[in-house]
């Protein structure tokens, strides 16, 4: 167990290292971070993001009558998830907040749902070809692997509509926290949520 989350710390910290980096040379200055906002992002799409995979991939199951993915590290909610996901899932939205502050800088704002929901559908996939990348080097498995072998079982693209609406749910969510006075009580509840998903898996 130790190894695993040591794994994924340190692919977590490349992660953000990479975006942090590459969004910073998008608008030609550091990004600034904001720390509660950071912390919105990142708790909001923890949640948001471990919930979906699992009502979506049963969703799936139920349509096609297979699953789409399965986790081959820690997996939890019969594969769906992976208790290393209160890890990595953050990194997502460390990803989202580093987005959303080019988009804005540049004054390129997705302001309609079913933008952002597409934008997801293309930037998820390629993501996760990198994760599971990232896990074949260095730990020699998937950390997800998908049943269908359109992209050598890295990703799918049966998952790029399943991404476009966790996509605008949680954009719409994120929408919503935003709009609140600010609140330490949000990160904080969203980010246990998600923990306590993980620990009823």
């Amino acid at each position: 167990m130790g190894e695993l989350i040591l794994l994924g710390v340190s692919g977590s910290l490349i992660g953000i290292t990479i975006f942090y980096l590459l969004s910073s040379l998008l608008v030609k200055q550091w990004v600034r971070l904001d720390i509660y906002q950071l912390f919105l992002f990142m708790a909001a799409t923890f949640l948001t993001a471990i919930v979906g995979e699992v009502v979506l991939g049963k969703l799936y199951y139920l349509v096609m009558g297979k699953p789409l993915w399965q986790y081959h590290v820690w997996p939890i909610h019969d594969g769906y998830t992976s208790a290393l996901n209160f890890i990595t899932w953050p990194v997502y939205g460390f990803y989202q907040y580093c987005l959303h502050y080019v988009l804005t800088a540049k004054k390129r704002q997705l302001r309609a749902y079913w933008l952002v929901g597409l934008a997801s559908g293309l930037d998820g996939p390629i993501l996760e070809i990198l994760a599971n990348g990232f896990f074949l080097l260095f730990y020699q498995t998937f950390y997800f692997y998908y049943l269908p072998n359109d992209m050598r079982h890295y990703t799918s693209i049966q998952v790029v509509p399943l991404y476009m609406i966790g996509g605008m749910i949680l954009t719409l969510i994120l929408k919503q926290l935003r709009e609140r006075p600010p609140s330490w009580l949000y990160p904080i509840v969203f980010y246990a949520a998600g923990v306590a998903f993980i620990v009823t898996g």
